[in-house]
């Protein structure tokens, strides 16, 4: 039996992570989260785009009073690997004193998220915790805590449930891991 294959803008992708092991993950962190913050407020802060949709499954399953806010950050460009280099096109909510999540889609090199928590900490939040479903340890160019991880990975490329490819492939409801070798022709590498 042939595995099944999906064509995502030039690439051929193969499955990975399946709907319901989403699910479980998601479910499995919102159940700590819960657990962590109960009796409190907390500031969701999601980064867009990719975390959009783990974002959401997420809170949906939050027994706890939260504000959720959206920033744009990301250290992506076209290819398929972190440029280094962080973008920020959105403005940090009010979080003084406040409990702070932030919840990310996947963790590569920990440039982000390392740049976020050093902005964050400086407007004085009462926490920082980071919630992420997947984290490739292997690619971290950061020594960084994920305090909620659904799932750490190999360093291979991966699309679907929020992640994607050139801005492809958000949309699919599971995630699905390239099957080709890409770093050849990867301008950043």
């Amino acid at each position: 039996m042939t595995e099944q294959t999906i064509r995502v803008h030039d690439r051929t992708f193969r499955p990975y992570i399946h709907k319901h092991e989403i699910d479980e993950l998601v479910g499995a962190i919102a159940g700590r989260i819960n657990s962590a913050y109960a009796g409190k407020e907390l500031t969701v802060l999601v980064i867009l785009k990719g975390a959009m949709i783990f974002a959401s499954d997420l809170v949906r399953r939050l027994r706890i009073p939260c504000v959720i806010e959206v920033l744009r950050a990301s250290s992506y460009g076209p290819a398929m690997r972190s440029s280094g280099t962080l973008n920020v096109e959105s403005v940090l909510p009010e979080i003084e004193n406040r409990h702070v999540l932030i919840v990310e889609d996947i963790i590569d090199s920990g440039t982000t998220i390392v740049e976020l928590i050093k902005h964050i900490s400086g407007l004085n939040p009462a926490s920082v915790t980071i919630a992420a479903l997947l984290s490739k340890p292997d690619s971290h160019k950061e020594k960084l805590v994920i305090d909620y991880v659904g799932r750490e990975i190999a360093p291979d490329f991966v699309v679907g449930y929020g992640m994607d490819y050139a801005g492809y492939g958000r949309e699919l409801d599971a995630i699905w891991v390239v099957s080709e070798d890409y770093s050849s022709d990867d301008p950043r590498t």
